[in-house]
């Protein structure tokens, strides 16, 4: 970044002193702060100096500096050291997970709340895409003569299920033969090789032996052809109101409107969802100015090697990372522990 030791130093001390008191910092409070024993006056040269650089902004005439996108981008990426999780948090996270019970939808809003209040801001969680989970067991069961519940489990304890009209002739015993043959041709395949390899399966499928499996991959290609619906779970909201200065209102405004239309959200956890660890994005980086004094900490809990999706936490652009961080880190490796113990 073409910064001289001192200027990083400065820097630092400003980011973390925006990041503690939300506010403006003057040339006297990094004096005191600073290990270079330099005036008030030669501070502000070097505040001067930053802010020529882009990485500090002076928003009145005679008040102190506050940091810029630019300078919080540099702090995450060489100056953030995060803190130690403590062992009693630790163990809150561990048992509110490990107590949810087995509903794949249930764990994910648990983890959306349990995220919100341990960091004190908007938790949030997106389910996989169902197309890429892998088959994990599909049962049938017979409801009564010519009517089928449809039960599939995904990776990850997702469960799909589904009524479907079928043959009146259809009997327990058939049904059980089909899953039998479903399961040993398609578990642990993905939904999209799935549907591609039921087409396959059911050309072949011609001769009078094959018949009856014919209907099983009729009967699921049926249950499981719908749009997907993916779920994303937010929990809150309502914490917005204490991370961002009252007067800026329309900040407030623009937010609140981002995550209740939902797909704009859903649009920019996608967009992120492909990295492999932990992420600290800006929402200026991700959406453009109605969210740039705004920022997105997210990571991805796995199963098996294999992202299923993420989990994260928004808050104002002057958060906390150094404690926030270390939190959603730990709480998207203790879901995945999670999901990996249940198969």
């Amino acid at each position: 970044m073409d910064l001289e030791a001192r200027e990083i130093e400065v820097l630092n001390i400003i980011v973390k002193g925006y990041i503690d008191h939300g506010a403006p910092v003057g040339s006297r409070y990094v004096a005191k702060k600073s290990t270079l024993k330099l005036s008030p006056a030669s501070m502000r040269n070097i505040m001067a100096d930053l802010t020529e650089k882009g990485f500090l902004a002076q928003p009145h005439t005679s008040a102190g500096r506050i940091p810029t996108e630019k300078a919080f981008r540099l702090y995450v990426n060489s100056m953030l050291q995060p803190e130690t999780l403590p062992y009693e948090r630790r163990e809150t996270v561990k048992n509110v997970l490990e107590q949810t019970g087995l509903d794949f939808s249930e764990l994910l809003e648990t983890t959306s709340k349990l995220i919100s209040s341990q960091v004190s801001q908007v938790g949030m969680a997106l389910a996989p895409q169902t197309k890429l989970s892998r088959w994990q067991q599909l049962d049938f069961a017979l409801v009564r003569p010519g009517l089928v519940v449809v039960i599939l489990v995904l990776q990850g304890g997702i469960v799909q299920n589904k009524l479907i009209t079928v043959d009146e002739k259809i009997s327990s015993d058939d049904l059980k033969k089909y899953s039998n043959y479903l399961n040993e041709t398609f578990k642990g395949q993905t939904f999209v090789e799935v549907k591609k390899n039921l087409i396959k399966e059911m050309k072949e499928a011609r001769d009078e032996f094959n018949a009856l499996y014919i209907k099983a991959l009729s009967l699921v290609q049926a249950a499981f052809t719908d749009k997907e619906n993916r779920e994303i779970f937010v929990d809150g909201t309502m914490n917005v109101f204490n991370l961002i200065d009252q007067h800026d209102l329309s900040s407030m405004r623009e937010l609140m409107e981002f995550l209740e239309q939902r797909s704009g959200l859903l649009e920019l956890l996608d967009k992120i969802s492909e990295n492999s660890g932990l992420l600290i994005s800006f929402g200026n980086e991700l959406y453009g100015p109605k969210l740039e004094n705004w920022s997105l900490i997210s990571s991805p809990y796995q199963v098996k090697g294999e992202t299923m999706g993420i989990i994260g936490t928004l808050g104002p652009i002057n958060m906390n990372y150094s404690k926030v961080v270390p939190m959603v880190d730990y709480i998207a490796k203790m879901l995945s522990e999670i999901l990996e113990s249940r198969f």
